[in-house]
């Protein structure tokens, strides 16, 4: 019996490390910033951010966090080395894929797929997907010069809106430790 339990509970975190294995995390930097002098932080936040204000304090709280544990202090605005801003994307895509079955002739004269003439595509369709994304996304700003020199998202954290709180934390912190560790950037160091 006590093995069976284990064997669901290695089970059950071999899953939820698979599943974050899967979030596609993509960064970019500046490769002039002095990410060797950035010292403090200050947490910003969006001024329209009141429709996912609880997320998007999950989010500062695990980037605080990640910061805090890569040797970086929290302080205020005016002695911040780096603003942090970071947030929930909560926006609708629409893919449109175009698929056909090739290029015939034709110009608009003969029936349907039978065509002859110039070149033309010949029978075209169009898919249309739409999904919403839910992106944890993270800038880092130079204090003094007000650039973005570092920048970070996971995509397809979170499908709002949340119905598990303790499940979103979880997922917020993963994806952001899973963003965070590519900074400060490996060539840039």
């Amino acid at each position: 019996m006590q093995r069976s339990i284990r064997d669901i509970a290695l089970g059950a975190v071999l899953m939820a490390t698979g599943a974050c294995a899967g979030t596609p995390v993509t960064t970019d930097f500046s490769p002039s910033a002095p990410f060797s002098q950035y010292r403090s932080f200050a947490l910003v936040a969006r001024p329209d951010s009141a429709s996912h204000q609880l997320i998007d304090d999950r989010v500062a709280n695990a980037v605080a966090a990640q910061l805090k544990a890569k040797g970086l202090t929290q302080t205020g605005r005016d002695k911040a080395d780096l603003f942090v801003g970071s947030g929930i994307v909560d926006r609708t895509h629409t893919q449109v894929y175009t698929t056909g079955a090739g290029w015939g002739w034709g110009g608009g004269w003969g029936w349907h797929s039978w065509r002859w003439g110039v070149a033309w595509p010949m029978d075209m369709r169009q898919q249309v997907e739409t999904y919403t994304d839910g992106t944890v996304v993270i800038h880092l700003v130079d204090a003094k010069t007000k650039r973005v020199v570092w920048q970070g998202q996971a995509a397809d954290v979170l499908s709002l809106p949340v119905e598990n709180p303790a499940s979103a934390t979880g997922k917020i912190d993963d994806a952001v430790a899973k963003i965070l560790a590519k900074y400060p950037p490996a060539s840039a160091s």
